[in-house]
């Protein structure tokens, strides 16, 4: 979206491309941008300055520290800064960029938890009901080290082999995952999400501590560490209680096209494009009384501004952050 509007900023007879001399030009490639997104660009950019009013007024901020801790789980939970980085690349987002839609998932998401009042009976009940929810599978943290042929793995064997080597600084010498930053660690996870059934079974049998022998997959050669392994265990009130009230949370929070139909019908929204002016019937706020007419459907001549847009972001909670990138590893 930062994009589309520093183009049109830049409008003019400026070249953007010339293909066998014939130049496209910013003023050309502005008007097709407009044509197929302007409407929905300019729509979404209103509505994420409505909620961000209405978070203002409800006395909801982000501060750094929040956000930066926010930001650090998630890239734990990807699997460290090089994965995190890869992730970016791969959705061509800088970090800076996702910093924003951080920012602005946490800001919307306490909005929408605002009014969510609870007693320990109702988050009880709500256990009780989604029990199954809550499970929790086996799971295990190994490290790994990567290589690309079976003499590369027998030379890592023979150096892991030796008196005080340390799996940790051999996968940053030799390792070709990301994950040699880290030294080959990878987050705990579960065993059955594990792709790959060589290393799910090595994950699965052997013991803590121990470093498996060389196994191929996927045209790699792969030897892991086990460094602890969790076995599978019946949820239970007590011990899942955090997430257990999180999730109780979401299920409750006020929709955002809720906070959004109230704020139009408080703001003064004024698209003065007149490219994209039937905006303004979108965000313009319909009476609290209208007349009634015919059989109880809704009036026939309610404007479009009576329903929120149905495009309105939705709360995404920051502490699930995309998936990791696939690996062989899970």
């Amino acid at each position: 979206m930062l994009a589309i509007v520093a183009i049109m900023a830049g409008c003019g007879n400026s070249p953007v491309a010339v293909v066998s001399g014939v130049k496209i030009t910013e003023a050309e490639f502005t008007d097709r941008l407009m044509e197929a997104a302007g409407r929905d660009v300019l729509r979404d950019m209103i509505d994420r300055e409505l909620l961000r009013q209405a978070a203002a007024q409800a006395g909801i901020e982000v501060t750094d520290e929040e956000l930066n801790a926010e930001i650090e789980k998630a890239k734990q939970e990807i699997g460290g800064e090089e994965l995190f980085q890869q992730w970016l690349a791969g959705r061509e987002l800088t970090e800076e960029r996702w910093r924003e839609h951080v920012r602005f998932a946490l800001l919307t998401r306490e909005l929408a938890l605002k009014d969510v009042k609870y007693t320990d009976e109702d988050l009880k009940q709500f256990f009780e009901e989604n029990k199954d929810r809550f499970g929790h599978p086996a799971t295990v943290s190994i490290s790994e080290i990567v290589v690309a042929s079976k003499q590369d793995a027998d030379e890592v064997m023979a150096e892991l082999k030796k008196e005080g080597a340390s799996f940790g600084d051999i996968a940053r010498r030799y390792s070709l995952s990301p994950t040699r930053e880290a030294g080959g660690e990878r987050p705990e996870m579960p065993i059955e999400q594990i792709p790959v059934p060589a290393i799910r079974e090595s994950a699965q049998s052997l013991p803590i501590g121990d470093v498996s022998k060389p196994m191929e997959a996927e045209g790699q050669w792969y030897i892991m560490k086990v460094r602890d392994r969790k076995a599978a265990r019946q949820a239970s009130f007590t011990e899942d209680r955090e997430v257990i009230e999180q999730q109780y949370q979401l299920q409750n929070a006020r929709p955002l096209q809720e906070i959004l139909k109230e704020q139009i019908a408080q703001a003064n929204v004024r698209v003065v494009d007149p490219r994209l002016q039937e905006l303004n019937e979108v965000y313009t706020p319909v009476p609290s009384e209208m007349p009634q007419f015919g059989t109880g459907e809704g009036p026939p001549g309610a404007l479009p501004g009576a329903e929120a847009p149905a495009d309105a972001p939705v709360v995404v909670p920051p502490d699930a952050p995309a998936p990791a990138p696939a690996n062989s590893g899970g």
